[in-house]
């Protein structure tokens, strides 16, 4: 089972679609398969890009000559980073990594899987901030998975069946990861409801995130800002 790669892709997937419900319409991972391919032609968003981030993430939808799992995988800063690039260009990208830089803990550090598994926690949380996930949402969920590896498919379904459990998620997102954690939350919701919104709000407050900091995130990824300042 590989978290971290599940992790990768439901990050790009998400980003490249602008959160789940349009994910869902858009046809799932063909329709964002399609999307970065077209992206990557002359002309596209992602034609001559110079991220080695940005290419591992792209091995790792099976459209460049990375792979989708090792060493080739970035880390977040350079996954997280990377793909505010996509969206915002070289500026919104060195602001990501630099919010991420600027955060991180010192002690030992957090075991990649465990790292996933806590970041597809938050992107499926963040999924139904404004209630349940339904069938097709699921449906397009299951797909980033594939049925390659059923022990990542089991994680998955367990994680959309439960309840959202916002306080949970805070307890468990180690210190110096609280910009990953409300980052991959962010990733997989266009937060233009009050449901989601609240969500977010309530998160933030939970990871002691200030409200500057979480306008610079969703600035950097390309979302409305959460709070007028």
């Amino acid at each position: 089972m590989s978290l971290k790669n599940m992790m990768t892709k439901m990050a790009i997937a998400f980003v490249a679609a602008k959160g789940v419900q349009t994910f869902r319409d858009q046809g799932g991972m063909e329709g964002v398969r399609a999307k970065l391919a077209q992206q990557k032609k002359p002309g596209g968003a992602l034609h001559g890009s110079g991220s080695g981030g940005l290419s591992s993430m792209l091995g790792a939808l099976g459209l460049s000559s990375g792979t989708a799992t090792g060493s080739a995988q970035p880390g977040l800063a350079g996954l997280f980073g990377g793909l505010a690039g996509t969206t915002g260009g070289a500026v919104a990208a060195s602001r990501m990594t630099g919010l991420l830089e600027r955060t991180r803990a010192d002690g030992p550090r957090t075991d990649d899987e465990a790292v996933g598994a806590l970041m597809v926690r938050a992107m499926v949380q963040a999924a139904k901030a404004d209630g349940e996930i339904d069938a097709r949402e699921r449906a397009a969920l299951l797909d980033v998975v594939g049925d390659e590896d059923p022990e990542d498919r089991a994680f998955l379904e367990q994680e959309m069946a439960k309840p959202v459990d916002l306080d949970g998620l805070v307890k468990d997102t180690p210190k110096g990861l609280e910009v990953e954690t409300y980052t991959a939350s962010v990733m997989a919701i266009e937060p233009d409801n009050r449901a989601e919104a609240e969500y977010l709000d309530r998160l933030a407050r939970g990871l002691s995130l200030d409200k500057k900091t979480v306008n610079e995130i969703h600035e950097a990824n390309g979302k409305p800002i959460l709070y007028s300042m």
